[in-house]
């Protein structure tokens, strides 16, 4: 690590804090997942609880997660453990609102706290999902796909657009760009394109963020910064900004730590070392919007399609040229779709019309309810072959659109015709090796 990062530390942290923390960064990093709760209740091999998180586990090592079907299905997600602090922090704040929540995850690619927030939403909230990378925004639509709790809408959008909209959020997490720092034992190339100018850099990006944002956050709502970072400028300095320049309050949220885990610098900002816990670093903040500065919700004319509802307790819902379940929960914030900026998924991706024919998406097959369809049992080599999107002999008698199904876990679905399954697992998901089939689950 570069000389101008200890130097840093030093500055940042009292002496032993400093010294116990880059010490701990010479050692190897965690490994940890998190369970989908609507899916499975197994416990993965090996492993051990992660006290801050109900459905996590640490790992004793780290697995090929390609090769394991479950991982495809959505049946787990790969997640950095402090970073589930920021669920824990949800799960309080959502404690103290008695209505349905509408909630913005404003960076949210790849999508570990976007699936970890709408697994603990209840069944009337809604999740709105952002990525402005272009090239991000796809990993994200396709995790929230297979995690199948259909609760999560999914935008591209740059965070100003948000802000035009007037405050329509009860709740906007920003997980912000930052500098890494807290992930140096997982990405040596953090480590070697840090800076002080990169600082610098990241800290204004990150006020720029929040303030062209702010203005979608509703009056009394609660906005929830964090970086993945140690250095004040990216952290307690900008919190500082926030309070000061766009009106906010701190919000003690300690009683989610009552093992005393978390260290803070300064009171009610909260920060996560890996001396400290077992897990990479995070800093958060939890801001209340106390100043009334905001500006009107702009209104659209919906042009949206409600094709049928009331089907096991989702609609169809026609938008951008496609069809997709929506829960009926959802219906009264329909009107949302013609405001959201850079909107292109809505609930569960159910397929399209191609050439006069419905195209079903394997989203329906790993959405976490019943299904009606039939099933076609597959072994380990049949579920790998069907990943890597190859064509299946026919297995049974049935006809038309059949889901996939291999160990407990529905993984995809096929269309069963003459001489075999034609394979509708997504070209773009598609696993490119030859990988022997392994799960992190016993069996």
């Amino acid at each position: 690590m570069k000389e101008d990062f200890k130097t840093l530390l030093l500055k940042t942290l009292p002496l032993p804090e400093a010294n116990d923390l880059y010490e701990s960064l010479q050692s190897n990093p965690t490994i940890s997942l998190r369970i989908n709760p609507k899916k499975t209740n197994l416990v993965p091999k090996n492993s051990n609880k992660v006290a801050h998180c109900n459905s996590a586990y640490y790992l004793e090592e780290r697995p090929v997660f390609t090769a394991d079907p479950a991982f495809h299905a959505g049946v787990y997600y790969v997640q950095e453990a402090n970073s589930m602090w920021i669920g824990r922090v949800f799960e309080h704040l959502r404690s103290l609102i008695a209505e349905s929540v509408v909630v913005l995850d404003l960076c949210a690619a790849p999508g570990g706290k976007t699936t970890h927030l709408s697994s603990l939403m209840q069944d009337s909230d809604l999740l709105v999902a952002n990525e402005v990378i272009s090239s991000r925004k796809n990993i994200l639509a396709e995790n929230v796909s297979k995690w199948g709790d259909g609760n999560t809408w999914v935008c591209s959008a740059d965070p100003v657009q948000f802000g035009n909209l007037g405050p329509l959020f009860d709740m906007v997490f920003c997980d912000a760009p930052c500098s890494g720092e807290g992930m140096f034992r997982k990405d040596l190339n953090a480590q070697q394109e840090w800076s002080l100018e990169n600082i610098a850099l990241c800290s204004s990006r990150q006020q720029r963020i929040v303030s062209d944002s702010w203005n979608c956050l509703k009056d009394g709502g609660y906005f929830i910064y964090s970086t993945c970072t140690f250095n004040t400028s990216e952290n307690e300095e900008n919190v500082n900004f926030i309070c000061d320049s766009l009106g906010g309050e701190l919000v003690d949220v300690s009683k989610i730590d009552p093992s005393g885990v978390l260290y803070c610098l300064k009171e009610y900002q909260y920060r996560c070392f890996p001396h400290r816990s077992t897990g990479e670093g995070l800093f958060f903040a939890v801001i209340r919007k106390n100043i009334s500065t905001s500006k009107p919700i702009k209104n659209k004319a919906q042009q949206i399609e409600i094709k049928k509802s009331d089907i096991n307790g989702f609609s169809y819902v026609g938008f951008r040229s496609k069809n997709w379940l929506v829960p009926n929960y959802h219906l009264q914030c329909l009107n949302l779709l013609c405001l959201l900026p850079g909107l292109f998924h809505v609930g569960t991706l159910f397929g399209d019309v191609f050439k006069g024919k419905w195209k079903p998406h394997p989203a329906i097959a790993l959405l976490a309810i019943e299904s009606s369809l039939p099933l076609v049992e597959l072994n380990d080599q049949e579920a790998m072959a069907y990943l890597r999107r190859e064509f299946l002999p026919k297995k049974s008698s049935q006809r038309g659109v059949v889901i996939m199904r291999w160990f407990e876990f529905n993984i995809g679905i096929s269309n069963s015709i003459n001489n075999g399954l034609n394979n509708l697992w997504p070209m773009e998901w598609r696993v490119r090796n030859q990988f022997l089939c392994n799960t992190v689950f016993p069996r």
